[in-house]
């Protein structure tokens, strides 16, 4: 029985490790028909392993015609260190973002009106001391369906990640800077609505690197007003 129970138990120890919980809150503003802001505040966690890191965001976001919105965004973050929460200097990061959001189907007026498909291009360039600044340019593909008199929302996304500089080669006489792909991410799940322009994702998804895959458990809550 041991030798039966031996394994499982370690592989379900390692399985669960590898398992990042990402849970996240924000508030969003509407100024006008065409102008928003956002704010909020993100905690992930290495489920069996422990803290990997906390953040702060901030963003706005400009509609210039139906179905197309450019945006930008800040994002400060405290980094693990040693899977532990440390208030060090050197371990904050800052993200900057800039980019777009084109709902295809608003664009062209095609498809069911509960229908959403968005394609979110996005530039990120990200700096924390003694690293190279980094500089990825993103873009994601996500879906999700109104279902009529029901408050559950079907939901998933795709999402891509080259980074520009992924390989830096010094030489006596240049520098050579070459890109690669250095991440996809993929969820699906279901978005609650509730009152008073509530609502809380559930998503469960999965990142592949270099370094290998992660299954990711991701909980959501956003308000506007």
């Amino acid at each position: 029985m041991k030798k039966i129970l031996l394994p499982i138990l370690l592989w379900r120890s390692f399985s669960f490790g590898q398992t990042g919980l990402w849970m996240d809150v924000s508030l969003a503003k509407k100024w006008n028909k065409n102008q928003s802001s956002g704010i909020g505040i993100g905690n992930r966690q290495n489920i069996g392993i422990g803290f990997d890191r906390l953040f702060l965001d901030a963003g706005h976001q400009v509609r210039l015609f139906d179905g197309l919105q450019i945006q930008a965004s800040y994002r400060l973050t405290l980094n693990e260190k040693g899977d532990q929460l440390v208030l060090a200097g050197d371990r904050l990061s800052q993200r900057i973002q800039l980019g777009f959001k084109f709902s295809i189907l608003d664009a062209f007026d095609i498809g069911p009106k509960r229908l959403n498909l968005n394609w979110t291009s996005t530039q990120q360039w990200g700096l924390q001391i003694e690293k190279q600044t980094s500089s990825v340019w993103r873009n994601k593909i996500s879906l999700g369906y109104d279902v009529k008199d029901f408050p559950l929302t079907p939901i998933m996304s795709v999402e891509h990640f080259y980074q520009w500089n992924a390989s830096i080669v010094y030489t006596p006489t240049e520098v050579l800077v070459s890109g690669a792909t250095v991440q996809w991410r993929y969820f699906a799940g279901v978005e609650i609505e509730l009152p008073k322009k509530q609502s809380v994702k559930i998503q469960a998804g999965l990142r592949q690197r270099a370094n290998g895959n992660q299954a990711l458990l991701r909980l959501s809550y956003s308000k506007s007003f």
